[in-house]
């Protein structure tokens, strides 16, 4: 079972740079939480692309394998 946390944009913390699972409520990815470069706050974006991700309602922590990249 996920046990899935109600995101925050506020909320300092959630670990940056490392993968969580993130849901808008339709769909889930793997994304790291990074500080908006140029800017104030901090954002998701997609493990694997960079790509920003909006929307996100929920997320939960993520323990992969070692050696394995999200």
């Amino acid at each position: 079972m996920i046990n899935w946390k109600k995101y925050d944009p506020y909320s300092r913390s959630i670990e940056s740079h490392v993968p969580h699972l993130v849901t808008n409520g339709k769909q889930f990815m793997v994304a790291v939480h990074q500080r908006i470069i140029g800017g104030s706050g901090y954002e998701w974006v997609h493990a694997n692309t960079g790509y920003r991700i909006n929307n996100v309602t929920y997320w939960s922590p993520v323990k992969l394998p070692a050696g394995d990249k999200a």
